[in-house]
Formats: C-alpha cells, structure tokens, sequence
C-alpha cells in the first residue's frame, strides 16, 4: 500500500492510509497516524489536559502565537495546545494536541513561519497503554526540493503520547535509532539524514517504538505490523484506538492519558 505524499507547498491535512507519510522537502511536517488512526478534517478543539503543559524557555505571548500559527496554517480554525517546542539538527519542531488531534508544525522554516499536519487521535484523553503513537512519518532532505531548502536535513519523525511511567522512548527505522524527547506526557523522536536523503515511499521499512519505564522494563512497542484484531475501550465501552468495528466487548482497557 503507497503512502500518501505531500510536498513542501501542501499545509494542510493530508489522509494517510498506511503507517507511513513520505514528503518532499522538509519545510512541511510529515503526517501520519498510526494504521489504527484516521486523520480528520474537524476544527480542532480543546486540548484534554487538565494541566498546563510546562514550556521553559517559552513566555506566554510566544506560545499563544505558535499555537495560532501552527492552527491557522492547516487553514482551519479552533484551539490546540502546544505540549513541545524544541530546535535540533532538522530544524524547531512544535507539537500539538487537542481533544481528537494531533498537529505536527515546523517552526521558523526558511519558506513560512508555521506549517502544521496532523491527524486524528479519536480521544485523546486515553491510550492504548502505555505508548500512543500518533504520528510515523519522513521527509526528505533539502537538496531534493525547491532552492530556500537547500542545505536542510531529511528525517524520520515518531511522535505521540506515553503515560507517567514511561522514562525513555526510542524509535528505531532501517537499523538506525533515536531516543525521543519527552515532555508534558508526549514523545518527539527524530532521525536526521543529509540533506540529499530521499525519504522513501510504501511501507515496507522496518520501523518499531518501544518504551520503557526508569528501570529499563519494556512498557510498550509498536511496529509496523500493526494487528486489525486489537481495540481499547473507555470504562463506559466506547472504542478509543484500535479497529472500531470489533465487538467492544473483546477490547482491552484504554489507560487515562493524563
């Protein structure tokens, strides 16, 4: 099954039907959901947090703005919260949540200020245990598109959800890995690759997210060999990830987010 590509020049949504979004140029936020999610094309909402996500570094008045920019660049309206922003070799990277999305911005690129992709979460109060992958994606380096992104690095990009116990993830793709960031109950991991690097299309790379607690114990993986016969419920037997159309009684038990 092909992925769906988006080029430097698309921000907004893009449906993806396979576990991976491949792009050209790195100035747009590669998209992706899991093969358990679904992206969306509702206005975002509120974030589920009851807490306030901790930004250091960031005032109040810039975080208002990157949650705005990132917003208005899907060309839509509504709210989301900001619940990571940091700059490495890629380029700053924002990521974003609200009660049924996931927003994807890059910050500060050389062709606009914001350009934001997502998808849908379902509800993003609640996990599929410990670990919610909500994005898998790559985009190509620089030197494959237009001439302002010259010079810029490809990737592979993880990003999602993990609960209080979770102390370490790491993504692993094609035999190379990266140890994600973690913050405010979110995970960004990124692979950097040179600026000549063609992120490559379907979904036959090997590709895995795997968590741990702060002993090391394994707390949840996933791989791109995602099972259709698995689903997780809310105490009231409403689906939250996984098949929809199982019978919500052989579902295993969501886990609150937050």
């Amino acid at each position: 099954m092909a992925a769906g590509v988006a080029t430097a020049a698309v921000i907004a949504l893009v449906a993806v039907v396979s576990p991976w979004q491949t792009q050209d140029g790195v100035d747009t936020a590669a998209a992706t959901t899991s093969p358990s999610l679904q992206t969306t094309t509702a206005a975002p909402a509120s974030t589920p947090s009851a807490t306030a996500p901790v930004l250091p570094g960031l005032s109040p008045e810039r975080i208002a703005e990157i949650e705005k920019g990132c917003v208005d660049s899907t060309l839509r309206q509504g709210k989301a919260t900001l619940y990571q922003h940091f700059t490495d070799e890629v380029g700053t990277f924002a990521l974003l949540y609200t009660d049924s999305e996931q927003l994807s911005c890059i910050v500060d690129g050389p062709a606009m200020p914001y350009n934001a992709s997502g998808g849908m979460v379902w509800d993003a109060a609640w996990l599929p245990g410990a670990l919610a992958l909500d994005e898998l994606g790559s985009g190509s380096g620089g030197a494959n598109g237009k001439a302002e992104y010259a010079g810029q690095a490809g990737y592979d990009v993880a990003a999602g959800r993990v609960t209080g116990q979770v102390a370490k993830v790491v993504l692993r793709v094609d035999g190379q890995s990266a140890e994600a960031r973690i913050a405010n109950g979110t995970f960004v991991a990124r692979i950097a690759h040179p600026a000549d690097w063609v992120a490559p299309e379907g979904q036959d790379r090997a590709a895995e997210v795997m968590a741990y607690d702060a002993g090391g114990g394994l707390l949840g993986t996933w791989r791109n060999d995602w099972d259709p016969g698995k689903c997780w419920v809310r105490p009231d037997g409403v689906i939250v990830a996984g098949a929809r159309d199982l019978d919500p009684a052989t579902c295993l038990p969501a886990v609150p987010w937050k």
